[in-house]
Order: structure tokens, then sequence, then C-alpha cells
């Protein structure tokens, strides 16, 4: 096993270079402990799903029970406080609207409310307030007294409906029901009357239900005012949260919470009739059962994971010796090197599989040489072809010039022109040979320019540098020359102005470089564009620089490079690789 790291070490290519056998071990080890995470991750849910259906039905009972207990209990504190209301009494005073201006009268009242108190176990305070803002408190602790009491006045005008109302003192919530006082004659409204529930009766009926410290109760009333609490965590978002929820709920609510970063069961239930809320949190406690049960699955499947993992793992080898060692011949073949297979193996499908490989091997031996051989045949009618066709391209252009010489009677140049141009087809013919050293080929470009400066006298100045050492390579026939008569054609003959052309050859490190500058017009852009989109046309426009860049391209394909520039001089490079020159004689076997 390889393990390749990156420079930065982010990249990891570990599984590209596991065996086979060991691939599969551990895909079988990943898939067996997702399987193992996945499964406690589901039971872990199901039974805390079961506990909140389990424990949360309990607490809903519960809650549902104190509900009960607490509707016997305003129900007794409102019917003792239409008792007092009702007393004939109390009607009198509150219609004098000075329930204080008479000591005697007010020493009766008082004793007519704690008729009326003493036989109530949910009420512990009762007051008046009359249509002056007097307030007569008669409770069991102490009667008191107060002017100028406004803060019920919006209760005047509720027709008899009782309200459960907060009132906070001494740093504790109270229930209070309050309600108009109305005259029972003329129904006209003589003030409020209010009683206080005993918090201490409430606390006796939801005692049972509070079992540990941590454990709380909390009854609100319709504007989600406390009015009574039990328990030493106050989550007060949390319950506000929740009595928002109740209120469009259809009347019962129960989830898990996170209150002071521990898991609570929250449940909540509302009378809509009552208008009140009551919400219990308890902390969730994990019993030992739920315990003893996760640990036993956990090393149960841990265990059979391993097993599993073992017996994987000796089956993978057996199975994928073979076929680990059929990928690594085959691995091989990328690399081009065909190998046959000779591994040993117990099973016939195998043993099938190898002859198959083997026999595979030698046909793609036999079918790669014939590829070779067919390409090299194609390649050598393709660069024939191509050369053929430059030929008469050139000769065209000869025979004009000879033309034009007879024409004019110039014999002296036209013989010239014609020696010139035996010179150059004999040099170019050179036997039969397809392939000319550099030097041949710079002879061939010299003896072209004479012709050319035959037929348009001393236009243009030729030069040629030419390294020693590339003399001795050899390039197809006709390269250099064809190079020559674009510059001419396309840049001095165009400028119609005394120009320059330029041979150089020179190696550069593993390459050889063949240049031609002019300082004529360029080659058109045109031009250029369908040299580099390899594009053909029946057109004669560079015709010798098209197709000698696609004859080079077509013999030594990645081996050969160009360059075309147009600026101050326009200048086509050609770059050779030297290994590849003078191979032939290769081609044509």
């Amino acid at each position: 096993m390889q393990l390749s790291i990156t420079k930065n070490g982010e990249d990891l290519k570990i599984m590209l270079n596991l065996k086979l056998s060991l691939k599969i071990s551990f895909l079988l080890s990943i898939i067996i402990f997702f399987s193992i995470f996945v499964y406690l991750m589901i039971y872990i849910r199901h039974y805390q799903q079961y506990e909140i259906e389990t424990v949360g039905q309990e607490n809903i009972a519960t809650l549902h029970s104190i509900d009960t207990s607490l509707i016997t209990v305003f129900e007794n504190a409102d019917n003792y406080s239409k008792l007092i209301l009702a007393d004939s009494v109390v009607q009198d005073q509150m219609k004098s609207g000075n329930i204080v201006s008479d000591f005697n009268k007010q020493q009766v009242l008082i004793s007519r409310i704690y008729s009326v108190m003493q036989f109530s176990e949910s009420i512990d305070t009762a007051w008046l307030i009359d249509r002056n803002g007097q307030k007569l408190t008669v409770g069991e602790h102490a009667d008191s007294y107060s002017e100028n009491t406004t803060e019920y006045d919006w209760l005047k005008d509720k027709y008899g409906k009782v309200q459960l109302l907060t009132e906070k003192r001494e740093g504790q919530n109270y229930s209070v029901l309050v309600r108009p006082f109305n005259d029972l004659n003329t129904f006209e409204s003589r003030g409020v009357i209010g009683v206080q529930i005993d918090n201490q009766k409430i606390k006796s009926l939801i005692s049972e239900s509070v079992i540990s410290e941590k454990d709380g109760i909390i009854i609100l009333n319709e504007n989600n005012d406390v009015i009574f609490k039990e328990g030493d965590l106050s989550p007060a978002d949390s319950i506000l949260q929740t009595a928002s929820e109740l209120e469009t709920s259809d009347g019962e609510l129960l989830r898990l919470e996170n209150i002071d970063k521990k898991p609570f069961f929250l449940s909540g239930i509302i009378n809509y009739e009552k208008g009140w809320k009551i919400i219990r949190y308890s902390p969730v406690i994990k019993t030992d059962s739920f315990q003893k049960i996760l640990q036993f699955n956990i090393i149960l499947i841990i265990a059979l994971g391993i097993l599993i993992i073992g017996i994987s793992v000796t089956i993978a080898n057996i199975l994928t010796r073979p076929v680990q060692a059929l990928l690594d011949r085959m691995k091989n073949v990328e690399h081009g090197e065909l190998t046959k297979i000779s591994e040993r193996t117990y099973l016939s499908e195998f043993r099938v599989l190898f002859d198959g490989y083997n026999k595979m091997v030698d046909e793609i031996k036999r079918l790669i040489q014939e590829a070779v051989l067919r390409q090299k045949r194609i390649r050598i009618v393709e660069m024939n072809e191509m050369q053929e066709l430059m030929k008469p391209h050139f000769l065209y252009n000869t025979l004009e010039t000879l033309e034009a010489l007879i024409l004019t009677e110039n014999m002296r140049d036209s013989a010239k022109l014609v020696e010139a141009l035996g010179d150059f087809y004999r040099k170019s013919v050179s036997g039969g040979r397809e392939f000319l050293s550099i030097s041949e080929e710079i002879q061939i470009a010299r003896d072209y320019a004479d012709i050319l400066k035959i037929r348009f006298g001393e236009t243009f100045k030729f030069d040629v540098r030419l390294d020693e050492a590339c003399a001795k390579y050899n390039i197809p026939k006709l390269t250099i020359q064809p190079l020559v008569e674009n510059s001419f054609q396309h840049g001095i003959r165009q400028r119609k102005q005394y120009g320059y052309i330029q041979v150089c050859v020179e190696k550069i490190q593993d390459k050889i470089h063949i240049c031609v500058r002019d300082n004529g017009k360029g080659i058109p852009k045109e031009v250029m564009d369908e040299i580099s989109s390899c594009k053909t046309y029946s057109e004669k426009r560079s015709l010798g620089l098209r197709g000698t860049i696609q004859r080079l391209s077509l013999l030594y394909e990645d081996a050969f490079s160009y360059e075309i520039l147009n600026s101050d001089m326009s200048e086509i490079h050609i770059y050779l690789e030297s290994d590849v020159l003078g191979e032939y004689e290769l081609w044509k076997n």
C-alpha cells in the first residue's frame, strides 16, 4: 500500500492505491459501523419518543387533574363571592355609595363578610370598592381601608362577569377573582367586589405533582400573568413561548426543552372556558434499564461487526487475489506494457478469465503492429500527395517567368533561367530521395532565389545563415524553398521595393530552428487564420506555406511546432526536435 500526500498535506490518495481485498474490507467496515451508528441513533430516537409519549401523557393527565381541582377551588371562591354580593347588608352599604361613612355600619359589614368567608376553604381575603373608590379589605390576618382606588374602574361595565387577575404584594403573586358589584334590583353598578384565593390551598392541590426540586408547575391567567409558580427554575422565555403555542393549539402541548442546558419534559394544557394555562416542566431522567439495554446493544453490535469484518476479509482475500493480479496487469497496459498473466487460481472461472485475457493481449499486440504499419503507409502517401501538389505550383510560377522572358526576347536571361530551373529540379528530385540534408535544402532555396532574380531583377537581397551543426540533419524535401517563395510572393513582391529575405538555421537545445524572415508586407491575417484552422481551399494563395506546415505536422506530430510573426520583419519559425530527424528509412520499412 502506498500513501501519497501533496505538498500542502491536503490530498490523501489512499483509496486509489489500496489492494482490492483491502478496499472491500474497508468499505464493509464503513458500512457495518455506519449501520451500527444509524441503528443506535434510531434506537435512541425511538426510545426518547417513547419516553415523551409515556411520561408526557402522565404529565398531561396530572395537569388535567390539577385543572379539575382548580375549577373546584375557583368555582367555590366564585360562589362565595356571589353570596357576599347577595347579602342584604352588603347590598345596602354598597348602594349608599360610602361604605366607610358610619363606623358601626362598617363593623356590621365586616362581620357579614366574615360570616360568609368562614365557610369557604378557598378564600382568605375579600374586598369591596364603592363608587367613590373607597376600598374595604377584609382578610384572615388584618382588615384595611384605602381611598381613591381606581385600578378596577374598567370592570364596572362588565355586567357581572368574573375576571381572574393577579395581584402582587410583598414579592408574591396572588390570584384574585374580581367582578362588578351590581344592584340586585336595578342592576346598576355599585362598585367592585373581589375575593383572593388562598395560595396554600392551591399549593396543597399540586404539591403531590412535584416529584423533585427541579420539577415545577406554573399557572397563568388569560393575560399570561403568573398566578402561581412552584419549583426553582424560572424559564421565562420558554414559558411565554409555551403559553403562546397553547393559545393556538388544540388544548395540549408536549415537547422536549433544554432549560439551563439540561433536558426537560415541557407539557401544558389550556382551559379555554376559564382562560388559565397550566404548564409543567420535569427533568428527563434516564433509567438504569435504558442504560443497560443501550450498553448491551452497543457491545453486541460491535462484536458482530468485528466477526463479520474478519470473515469478509478472509473471503475477500480468497476471491480478490486473482482479480488483483489481473488488475495489476491491466494497469501495466496503461503504461504500454502488454504482459500475460500466470497467476494460480483454484476457481475455474478465473482460469477462463485469465486465458481470455492472455489471448486478448496477443491479439492487441498483433493489431498494434498492423496499425503502426498502416499509419506509416498512410502518412507516406499523404506526404507524397502534398509534395506532388506543391511541385506543379512552383513549376507554374517558373514557367510564367520563362514565358515573360521569351516574350521580351531576352534570350540570355532565358537561358540562365532554364539552366537554373534544371539545377533546381535536378537537386529537388535528388535520385528519388524523400529526405534531404539541410545543406541540400539550403542550396535548393539558393537556386530558387536565383530564378526569382532572373525574372524580377535585383529587387531583393537573399541571405543564408547556416549553423554547420545542423547541416547533417535530414528534413523532408522542399521544406525551406516554399517558405522563401511565400516570403517573396506575400512580402517582397507586394511591397514593390528593394527587399530582404534571410534564411537562418540553428540548433537550440534539442531542437532544429528554421527561420525565414523578410521585410515585406507580411502574411495576411486571413492566410494565418486559414493555416491555424487547418482549412483547405481551392485558391492558390499561400499554398506553399500551408502545404509545408501540414506536411511537417503530418510527419512529426508533437515533435513539430511553428510560429508566424508580423512586426517590423515578417518571420516564419519552424521547430523540429532533432531526435526525430533522419528516420525516413524506418518509415519505408
